[in-house]
């Protein structure tokens, strides 16, 4: 097995932990996948680092979508030295307004890092279709 594959089993495995967070609307789990200095960055609000930040945003989601929400890899790419992996995914979920369903779906980009031996979020960033 190669550093390379091994490193992608890894982060899978943590997509994976980060999904299940998600699933059971786990804040605290949801945090803990992002670095402490980790950033989301979405369209239309301005960049959000730190956990408090990150934990109020998900919250924010979580509500919003109310379990809907869906998302996973399209691709992961291990830097040279695996230290650093980009993911590109995709999401979708629905949020209710006027009694109306709204169907949002898009793509992202995630920076990895690996800190302490475990792969971290250092950016989280959503682009709407």
């Amino acid at each position: 097995m190669t550093a390379t594959h091994t490193e992608d089993t890894a982060i899978r495995a943590v997509i994976d932990d980060w999904v299940s967070a998600v699933a059971a609307n786990d804040i605290a789990a949801i945090t803990r996948v992002y670095a402490e200095d980790g950033s989301i960055l979405a369209a239309g609000t301005p960049p959000m680092q730190g956990h408090a930040a990150i934990a109020a945003f998900w919250d924010g989601l979580l509500k919003a979508s109310a379990g809907t929400l869906t998302f996973g890899p399209t691709s992961i790419r291990i830097a040279d030295g695996t230290a650093m992996a980009c993911e590109l995914g995709t999401y979708s979920f629905t949020t209710t307004a006027n009694g109306s369903q709204i169907r949002n779906a898009g793509n992202y980009v995630v920076v990895w890092i690996k800190q302490n031996n475990a792969w971290k979020v250092l950016v989280d960033s959503l682009v709407s279709e």
